[in-house]
């Protein structure tokens, strides 16, 4: 009796998430084509949702989260080839298992598809119904909060990477609220049509984790070759590197924040992967690696049953 309630409580609350149909955008108020972006916002209620879906359209790629949770086990959101550019695609989740009774944060890491400067950057409608039948629907505004992430694209496409401080907690309730501001509500100047990604469409995660076979050491950097070479992105765990310096991983650029161990790794961008050449300033010692781990990311047929 109980899943008959929530399917009638879903087609019921579907009909709220048309309003998608024309996305009420938000971004960073100064627009770029090279950084990325957080977004936030709390939702507060005196009792837990029956039934939640978040719909979401980007220009971009994205990560989206409720109270800390990755609502995906993909790599990126959505996957976009080079023809699609930054045409906005729309996905929708149930968010149901999530939520909790008192609030609920939801966030969204959002990367451009670089070069555009797209105004545009996420559309989001977070809709669904209480126990008692009671409806509910919010859009993303101007009360979202936002703030440049701590990883940005290149001017080449490749990406840097800050290492986060303690501030820097994004997509759950405990946060630093004054390094936040409000996101900018945007036009709809948008023409071309929205793909919708709702139920089935290619995605990318992650399939396997291997270790390199061999390194090589030379004067001033290290040489880690992986066999089989594979598509994705290469995870280094630091030890004891000092605060502000860099290092260059196969072309990402990675600034140390000094803390005991910290990870450097690729967030939208990845890439074919035989070998890997670590080096950095001054500061850098051979001794600061203490793992290496290639992350291998395959495509797949992503099948998407809401309700």
């Amino acid at each position: 009796m109980r899943e008959i309630m929530i399917g009638l409580l879903s087609m019921i609350s579907y009909g709220i998430s048309a309003q998608t149909l024309m996305p009420e955008w938000i971004s960073y108020p100064e627009v770029d084509s090279t950084s990325q972006i957080w977004f936030r916002q709390t939702y507060i209620n005196n009792q837990r949702p029956e039934l939640a879906n978040i719909s979401i359209t980007t220009t971009g790629q994205i990560e989206l989260c409720v109270n800390g949770y990755n609502v995906s086990t993909d790599t990126r959101l959505p996957y976009r080839t080079c023809g699609e550019s930054d045409t906005p695609i729309s996905m929708t989740f149930n968010v149901t298992r999530y939520l909790r009774p008192d609030s609920n944060t939801i966030a969204v890491w959002y990367s451009p598809s670089y070069p555009h400067v797209q105004p545009q950057q996420i559309s989001l409608n977070y809709y669904g119904a209480m126990s008692n039948g009671e409806q509910f629907s919010y859009n993303a505004n101007n009360e979202w909060l936002c703030r440049k992430a701590n990883i940005s694209l290149t001017t080449d496409g490749k990406e840097e990477f800050i290492s986060p401080s303690n501030d820097a907690v994004w997509n759950s309730s405990e946060y630093e609220p004054a390094c936040w501001i409000s996101a900018k509500p945007r036009c709809n100047d948008i023409t071309s049509s929205i793909l919708d990604y709702t139920s089935f469409y290619n995605s990318r995660h992650v399939t396997k984790i291997t270790r390199p076979k061999y390194h090589r050491i030379s004067r001033d950097s290290v040489e880690y070759r992986f066999d089989p070479a594979f598509q994705g992105y290469v995870r280094i765990t630091l030890r004891g590197a000092k605060k502000g310096e860099k290092l260059d991983i196969g072309g990402l650029k990675y600034i140390c924040n000094g803390e005991v161990d910290e990870q450097a790794y690729r967030k939208f961008t990845d890439k074919y992967c035989d070998y890997v050449i670590i080096c950095g300033d001054r500061k850098f010692r051979k001794s600061q690696i203490q793992n290496v781990e290639g992350i291998e990311i395959s495509t797949y047929f992503h099948s998407n049953w809401l309700y």
